[in-house]
């Protein structure tokens, strides 16, 4: 259960807190595949399917992703893949309807955050669905990302550092450490996804508080969430980012 939510929402930060979180996702019907676990070790006989990235191709993807985002210069030889998900487009679809229901049950929420849900206009996007992946740095096993890719084209919707070492930190919430998030997160909108912040909007108000916050982006034309970016305490450096329906799955699941 755990690994199914994870996978959906990428979920590395702790739990997903989303009430009757059990019985949503136990409810969904497993007779048509919603997650596939797809062999962690290369397949010489690997079914190819039409419109979809092979399994070697979302690897590749997922390593450059991690070494752009995250500054680093790993090989295919320095990490592993402790496990490649696939989910589909129809059941996404289902998992996104369930769970905007759920939100908009919890009006104290919806004070907070006012944003609305398109999962038509972001499912569109994704026809073959997606693929999620775990890499791991083989020289530093705390050292778990999450990956999640576009299974048509390869766009990554959401990278995140997973390790959940302890972080210590004794920050306040204020206006100066609320600057200070959002002007970390507003260079790594800049520079990492080449985003000009004119084309979004945001404020203070769309930051979501805990031992990494999650500053939230709309996009400035039609008001649909586009970016999430979640800012480590300890560090004060980038832990990850979603966009588009990654987002929206990390919105309205917390």
């Amino acid at each position: 259960m755990n690994k199914l939510i994870r996978m959906v929402i990428g979920a590395a930060f702790v739990m997903v807190s989303l009430t009757g979180c059990e019985g949503l996702f136990n409810s969904i019907a497993k007779d048509k595949v919603m997650v596939k676990k797809i062999t962690k070790e290369p397949n010489t006989n690997e079914v190819q399917y039409e419109g979809v990235l092979s399994q070697d191709a979302v690897k590749t993807v997922s390593l450059n992703a991690v070494n752009k985002y995250y500054d680093k210069n790993l090989s295919i030889d320095d990490v592993h893949f402790d496990e490649l998900l696939a989910v589909d487009q129809m059941k996404l679809k289902d998992l996104l309807d369930r769970v905007e229901k759920e939100y908009k049950s919890r009006p104290q929420v919806r004070q907070m955050f006012t944003f609305e849900m398109d999962a038509e206009t972001e499912l569109s996007k994704i026809p073959s669905g997606l693929f999620y992946v775990t890499l791991i740095h083989d020289a530093d096993p705390r050292e778990v990302y999450d990956i999640v890719v576009n299974a048509r084209d390869g766009e990554v919707l959401r990278v995140n550092n997973a390790d959940q070492s302890p972080v210590v930190y004794n920050d306040v919430v204020s206006d100066p450490l609320m600057d200070e998030i959002h002007g970390v997160a507003n260079r790594f909108i800049q520079e990492k996804m080449n985003e000009p912040l004119s084309q979004l909007t945001f404020d203070k108000k769309q930051i979501r508080w805990g031992f990494r916050p999650e500053v939230y982006y709309l996009n400035k034309t039609n008001q649909m969430i586009k970016y999430s970016v979640q800012v480590q305490m300890g560090t004060k450096q980038v832990a990850g980012f979603s966009k588009d329906v990654m987002a929206l799955l990390q919105f309205y699941t917390e």
